[in-house]
């Protein structure tokens, strides 16, 4: 079977790494044949994709698998997005991983737009019944859909997905790299020898919470040191950055607080083993390289209840979890795995099980049965994934 791959690539981009780990692992499979067709991110000409569609409606092309994010083709407004002259392109059976399932609404920040004008500019998009569908459903609606949680599934199936062309499979866990000094290079470089480390990893953007570990950071213990572990992705991004730094200088929390910039996989490496506990605080999320590459470490992790991230435990208990946005919840979590080694022991522990359950090797696996159950029929869900009609939602105990 011939598959042809269309993703970012590059290293600054966590569906790109995710999609190198995918394809290397498909590739060790028998009779599977990948061909990686990149994106160029953004609105590009229509010569372009015209370019792109003769790669992929290629006789022996079998299908075509696209990794989705709406910003690879130019972003949600209206007329910004070269999505669909993409898509009505491609001529054969496709298959979408959709790393992104919020509503039109939801990617707008409509509910917590405070700008009178503006709020009523967004509320008016979201009224375009044409438009708004062509953002919340019809990529997904139009093809055969992977998601990585059951509740991005039964977002996509209440909006109008298929339940049968719609399948549940978790990101795998990345592959790690050696941190030869153990840690110590990282701590000496940021002053960080006998403190206890809290890393945030990741890209920083607003929705990962930043702001509930400042505002606790003086309450835990004075040894207690902040790593915020990435820098922006697009210039875009630098404001927010910018804000977070100016906030760390005004609450006088600037020798407990460490802001790395981008770093490589060696130097993420050498991060994660010169690091205590890892914070997963997010407040909106449907999936995060923030957790997989911390698990891939055996890291000991306190994250937010999100779903995504729930689900993760649910698979396997490997994380301690707190009320997403309840900073005393997170204060009340961090106090013991702070002063106690033997729980962030067993966490880690746990996380490297995890790691060890959904590795890249099996995760393709189950793609794979994916892509065949797609090339029989639209209308045949993967024998192996629970049919999301049976999977009673969650209460709000977690229960």
């Amino acid at each position: 079977m011939k598959i042809a791959m269309v993703t970012t690539v590059g290293e600054k981009c966590g569906i790109a790494a995710y999609s190198v780990e995918l394809v290397e692992a498909l590739r060790r499979l028998p009779r599977m044949e990948i061909e990686v067709v990149p994106i160029t991110v953004g609105h590009q000409s229509l010569e372009h994709y015209e370019a792109q569609a003769r790669i992929l409606n290629a006789e022996d092309v079998d299908i075509v698998h696209i990794q989705h994010e709406h910003s690879f083709w130019g972003g949600i407004l209206p007329g910004h997005s070269a999505y669909w002259t993409f898509r009505y392109l491609i001529k054969k059976p496709v298959v979408v991983t959709a790393h992104t399932t919020y509503s039109l609404a939801q990617m707008l920040r409509l509910k917590t737009e405070r700008r009178p004008h503006i709020w009523l500019a967004k509320k008016v998009l979201t009224l375009r019944k044409g438009y708004r569908d062509s953002v919340d459903i019809a990529p997904f609606a139009s093809a055969y859909t992977i998601v990585h949680t059951t509740e991005a599934g039964r977002e996509l199936v209440a909006r109008g997905a298929d339940p049968h062309n719609v399948a549940v499979i978790p990101a795998g866990v990345p592959k790690t790299v050696p941190a030869p000094s153990e840690g110590r290079a990282f701590r000496e470089k940021y002053g960080l020898q006998g403190k206890r480390v809290l890393t945030l990893f990741g890209y920083v953007v607003a929705s990962k919470g930043y702001e509930m570990t400042l505002d606790i950071l003086p309450s835990l213990p004075p040894d207690t040191v902040f790593v915020v572990a990435g820098g922006a992705r697009t210039p875009d991004m630098e404001p927010y950055l910018l804000q977070l730094k100016e906030r760390v200088e005004k609450a006088g929390l600037a020798n407990r607080v460490v802001f790395t910039g981008y770093l490589s996989d060696d130097e993420i490496a050498e991060a994660m083993a010169g690091t205590d506990l890892v914070l997963v605080p997010h407040l909106q999320a449907t999936g995060s390289y923030s957790v997989m590459v911390p698990l891939s470490y055996g890291m000991p992790i306190v994250s937010s209840d999100l779903a995504c991230f729930w689900e993760i435990q649910e698979r396997h208990a490997c994380m301690e979890i707190f009320r997403a946005g309840d900073k005393d919840d997170l204060f009340t979590k961090l106090i013991p795995l702070i002063e106690r080694p033997d729980l962030r022991a067993e966490l880690g522990r746990q996380a490297n099980e995890y790691a060890q359950k959904y590795s890249w090797d099996e995760i393709a696996k189950v793609t794979a049965l994916a892509y065949r159950d797609a090339l029989k029929s639209w209308n045949v869900q993967p024998k192996n994934f629970v049919p999301l009609s049976t999977i009673k939602p969650r209460n709000k105990t977690g229960a």
